[in-house]
């Protein structure tokens, strides 16, 4: 059986002359990160395993590989996404992220107002989005739980609180 793995978060680039690298990582899995003594990143197709040596918050999530010291090092794991193998994460991340997944063909509605219906569902660091086709356009809408105020899976249909201004994006 094949081993699955699950995108946690993003390498965006090199901080720093040790080789820290600035990093991402989505909130529902940002636990089982901080759990782990290892990522995997995928290089050729493959995904490779990097031990972590240590990860640091400032202003932003820094991330120190071990074997990793230089910027020049570190510049080929710019803009790679962090796996980490199913099996290692929790089961209740494992169930929100599968939650969302559920809701590709669902309708959205703000307030009582029909936006339209969800045609992908893209996972982000930090977020998860539903693209949603809204007057002949493709919108980005965060499908965070504090916009979502009703689910019904019955007709299919998620009732959200949307920021204003979010539509005219």
């Amino acid at each position: 059986m094949q081993e699955k793995f699950i995108t946690i978060g993003t390498i965006y680039k090199p901080s720093g002359t040790q080789g820290e690298l600035k990093t991402d990582i989505m909130d529902v899995f940002f636990e089982d990160f901080l759990k782990s003594d290892h990522i995997f990143i995928k290089l050729n197709g493959l995904f490779v395993p990097y031990f972590i040596e240590e990860i640091r918050e400032t202003n932003q999530l820094l991330l120190k590989i071990e074997e990793i010291d230089n910027p020049e090092s570190a510049s080929i794991l710019c803009n790679k996404d962090i796996y980490l193998r199913q099996n290692s994460i929790r089961p209740e991340a494992l169930s929100k992220l599968n939650e969302r997944e559920q809701f590709e063909g669902y309708t959205i509605y703000d307030s009582e107002n029909l936006i339209g219906s969800i045609e992908s569902i893209e996972y982000m660091p930090q977020q998860i989005i539903a693209w949603v086709n809204y007057h002949s356009k493709l919108i980005a809408i965060p499908l965070a739980e504090g916009l979502i105020h009703e689910t019904d899976h019955k007709s299919k249909t998620l009732y959200m609180n949307l920021p204003q201004g979010i539509l005219d994006l």
